[in-house]
């Protein structure tokens, strides 16, 4: 993902900017080739153990929105996996 594609998106204004930097510094290291469901939980599972390791932590609502942010450039069918898993993830939380 392209980390402009981050500072652009006007769902991720409100998020601090401390937050915001993780996310960048996430866009960075990911590689265009790894945006795969899987790809995508593991670097948003990195991201969330960086943030805890620098006392932060993300909302749901914060998550959800990067994950929103990070489907933008999947495939359609990619897209439908992310949101199934993301389904899957919300049932088992209950």
């Amino acid at each position: 993902m392209d980390p402009q594609d981050l500072l652009n998106n006007p769902q991720l204004q409100n998020i601090s900017p401390e937050k915001l930097e993780l996310l960048m510094k996430l866009a960075q290291s990911t590689s265009p080739a790894a945006s795969s469901p899987k790809d995508m939980a593991a670097s948003l599972k990195n991201a969330s153990e960086q943030a805890s390791k620098e006392g932060m932590a993300f909302s749901s609502g914060e998550r959800d929105l990067i994950i929103e942010v990070l489907k933008q450039n999947l495939p359609p069918q990619e897209r439908q996996k992310v949101d199934m898993m993301m389904q899957m993830m919300k049932g088992m939380r209950r």
